[in-house]
């Protein structure tokens, strides 16, 4: 499995449209969560965020929004940002520019946020221009590795807190598949980044 867990440099020069990246300025970063919400992850998570009184984003599926109302609202209740994460979770690079728009079209009807997430980072890239009219598309410059199961939930915090600077957008993951290391790995995270000073905000909707 082959993946960047801190995105070059170079990445985000030559695609200037996406969103890998806040401001420097100030000791802040952003902790997202793809692809739920679902009954076996969301909600210890929530409960995680509650008792260190931070926010998160999570970019959701439409097709478990639809299979769980009640937890995909009480993340808004909460007080965390949700984005589109398209409704089948659909990969850009397998799929005509049609077959992608219409799929996050469907998931924009139920999960109203002006922020997209590509799923698998697969941007369909003929759809960038068309996408942007109405989303900011939100990539990453920490990829945390809670999906690989060939990681330990000790290297998952060391791929964060190794690589956390001021503004960075973090992905873990709101996936049953990789319950065992996102759990295990969150607290710690939020610990370890509040020590070395930063404060976790939730990605406003309207940048």
């Amino acid at each position: 499995m082959r993946y960047w867990i801190k995105t070059p440099g170079i990445i985000p020069l030559i695609f200037l449209r996406l969103l890998w990246r806040f401001s420097a300025n100030k000791p802040i970063v952003y902790l997202t969560f793809d692809d739920g919400p679902n009954d076996s992850t969301t909600t210890d998570i929530l409960k995680i965020l509650e008792k260190e009184k931070i926010k998160g984003t999570f970019f959701c599926i439409g097709n478990n929004v639809v299979k769980n109302p009640e937890l995909f609202q009480e993340i808004i209740e909460k007080g965390h940002s949700v984005g589109n994460h398209s409704m089948s979770h659909i990969n850009g690079w397998k799929v005509t520019k049609n077959k992608y728009l219409e799929d996050i079209e469907k998931a924009a009807e139920i999960i109203k946020s002006n922020l997209f997430r590509p799923p698998y980072g697969k941007l369909n890239f003929s759809s960038t221009s068309q996408l942007k009219k109405k989303f900011e598309i939100v990539m990453w410059d920490i990829n945390s590795g809670d999906f690989d199961k060939t990681l330990s939930y000790s290297q998952v915090i060391e791929n964060v807190l190794k690589n956390a600077r001021n503004g960075s957008i973090i992905v873990l993951h709101d996936n049953k598949k990789f319950k065992h290391l996102t759990l295990n790995a969150l607290m710690p995270i939020i610990k370890g980044l509040k020590k070395k000073g930063f404060a976790m905000e939730a990605i406003p909707f309207n940048l």
